[in-house]
Order: C-alpha cells, then structure tokens, then sequence
C-alpha cells in the first residue's frame, strides 16, 4: 500500500513537470500574437518575459519557506494554482501594463511546482537518480509539444486565448492533482526532527551544495540562451531558414527526451559525478564545434548532440547533492534559485553582447557558460574521488 501510496504521489508530479515544459515553451509559440493584440513592441514583449523569469526564480527560492510555514500540501496547493490564476487573468485583460501581473503569476506557480516536485520526488524515492531524470523527461516531452500543439491550433484559425484556456484546464488538474494527494500539510504534522531539517541551515557549510549550485547555474543559463537564440543565430548569420531552424529546436526537445530515459536506466550503473562529467564534456565538444560549422548536416549533428548532453544534467545535479537537499526545503530554494539566475542573467547578457559584437559574438557568452560549467562537474568529479580515497 505504501508503494501505491509513493507511486501516485511520483506520477501526480510528473504530470506536474510536463505542464511545466508546457508553460515553458508556450510563450514563444504565442507571442507575436500578444503583442499585435495587445499593440505593443518587441520591448515590452521582453520585459513580459522577464517578469516570468523573475517570477520563477522568486518561487525557485521563497517556495521553500513557504513549505515551513504552511506545510507542503497547502503550499503545493497554493503555489501551483498561481499559474492557473494567471493564465486566466490573461484572458480577461485588455490593458497590456496589467499583463505583467499574469506573467509574473504563471512564472511563480511554475517555479513553485518545479521547487515542490523536485523536493517531493527527491525524498519519496529516496533521492533516486532514475526517477529524478524520468521528473524531467516529462519537462521535456511538455517542452516538446507546446509549440506543435499552437501550431495546430493556429492553422485551424483558433485565437492565441484558446490555446490560453486549454492550458489553463491542464494545469487546474495540477492543483487538484495536489489537493487528492496524502501528504503531509502542516506544520504541526510534521514530525519535529523533520521539521528541524527542513528549517536548518547547514547545507550552507556544505561545498558540494555550492558545486552544485554552480552547475545548474551555468546549466540553465546556457539552456535558457540556447533555446532564445539559437534560431536567431542560424537565421541571422544564412546558415538556415527560420523555419528549418525553429523544426531543429524542436528536435533537440526529442534527443532531450531519449537523453534523459538514457541516464535513467544507466543511473543504477554510473555515478553520478560520472555522469556529469562526460555531460559536460560533451557539451563543450559539440557547442565548440557548431560555432566552426558551415555545413548544414554538421551542423544539425551538433545540435542534436549538444541536446543529448545537456539532458542529463539538471536531474542528476539534483540527485548528487540528494543527500544535502532530502527534507530541506530551503536548500532546494537555493539551488533552484541559482538555476533560476543563471536563466534569467544569461540570455539577457548574450543579447547585450549579441547587440554590440553581432550574433555570433553573443554566442561566444554562451561558450563561456559552457565552460564554466565544465570546471563545476570537474570540481565535482575531484571531491568525489577525494571521499572515495
């Protein structure tokens, strides 16, 4: 019963996790058609972005004190139905300054959710790698559909608010999805010594927590940049049209997908410090290259290898540090947090170069992060071997 119970628990999160890669991705898909409804520029369309962003890294980093508070029920509850309550203000808003708010609402219920799923899929399982990357596999196979699922919808002439409003149906069955679950929600449920774990603060002695915390940085600043200009670069500089560019992003979602079933299965068999490393690795290798590539089909290869690096390598940052995280809730605030800042901080800074240098001195930034990165997974890889002795 016990397994059924943590079974259903784990699923209700990963529905979670795919409505997640929904929002994530839906954006881009619909808004240019936000800002010709709503008449306003390029530049406002960014900042409505950037409010999302700050949103989920607010969430990424508060979701945990709220948990303290109010219990992880109340707060999963809550927290989650935030993106419902700003899918639907955007439906009903006919002033483009109010739209910030949705923004900002849908950004921090889906922080939230990614902070709360990841805390409560970490301790159920019991910090198993295999289930935290199959967590994330659902982020991509959301991420994947959310564009193909506009497209449809704008061929069949539906408006940009459809599309809003299914969405906004899926993630209410988020909220409720919480609501049925047995958790525990309270403080006063929660045993004192749990209570005590989830409100220390000792993980900020702890090494590996900031190693970690480096990694997903750079990770998810360089995912965020990736997935923001990567189409512009190949566009901009003749090496593809936007529309072979914009198929190619979204097949780099399938090679995340696959990447992740992948370092699932070979969890049980590889370390995880292992598997970071060889990500990381291969991510320079294949970013290195596409940089120095003209050749279409060279190209496309590159892409698709850089998407199979990188899928393994936010789950498995969070299981290797699973031991630091289990049962605190602000340690998973504040390596979400820094994950969160990388995301916002990255694109903004690639585009500011991007602007001064060209787009192909923008990805340069990105380059950057890559190796950053790599030292993080290095320095990780060293402390491992340095216990193991």
């Amino acid at each position: 019963m016990e397994t059924n119970k943590n079974n259903r628990i784990i699923y209700s999160c990963y529905y979670a996790f795919f409505i997640n890669g929904v929002i994530a991705l839906i954006f881009g898909a619909i808004m240019p058609y936000i800002l010709s409804d709503f008449n306003i520029g390029y530049d406002k369309g960014g900042l409505l972005l950037s409010m999302q962003s700050a949103g989920n890294l607010v969430a990424s980093t508060l979701a945990g004190m709220v948990v303290i508070y109010f219990g992880l029920k109340r707060a999963a509850v809550t927290l989650s139905a935030m993106t419902v309550i700003g899918f639907v203000s955007m439906l009903f808003t006919k002033n483009p300054a109010f739209l910030l708010i949705p923004f900002f609402l849908t950004g921090l219920g889906r922080g939230s959710i990614s902070n709360i799923s990841n805390t409560i899929v970490n301790d159920v399982s019991g910090g198993d790698a295999g289930k935290l990357n199959v967590l994330h596999t659902f982020f991509a196979v959301g991420a994947f559909m959310a564009p193909f699922f506009a497209s449809w919808a704008f061929s069949r002439g539906y408006a940009w608010q459809y599309i809003i409003g299914v969405i906004s149906i899926l993630a209410a069955l988020v909220v409720l999805n919480f609501m049925s679950l047995k958790i525990e929600d309270g403080k006063e449920e929660i045993k004192e010594d749990e209570q005590s774990k989830s409100s220390d603060l000792s993980f900020l002695k702890n090494i590996d927590f900031y190693v970690s915390s480096g990694i997903l940085f750079f990770y998810v600043g360089v995912e965020y940049a990736v997935n923001g200009w990567i189409v512009t670069y190949l566009k901009d500089t003749g090496l593809m049209t936007t529309t072979m560019a914009q198929t190619i992003l979204s097949l780099l979602w399938i090679v995340i997908i696959f990447g992740r079933l992948f370092t699932a299965r070979i969890s049980k068999r590889v370390d995880n410090t292992s598997i970071l490393l060889a990500s990381a690795t291969g991510t320079i290798v294949f970013f290195g290259i596409f940089l120095m590539l003209s050749n279409i089909w060279g190209i496309i290869f590159c892409i698709l290898g850089l998407g199979f690096c990188l899928s393994a390598i936010y789950p498995t940052t969070i299981s290797n540090v699973g031991s630091v995280l289990q049962g605190s809730s602000l340690a998973m605030g504040g390596l979400l947090g820094a994950a969160g800042l990388g995301g916002i901080l990255m694109p903004y800074i690639t585009g500011l170069v991007a602007e001064m240098k060209g787009i192909a001195g923008g990805m340069m930034v990105i380059s950057v992060a890559v190796i950053c990165m790599f030292l993080c997974t290095l320095v990780n890889k060293i402390r491992r071997q340095r216990r193991v002795i």
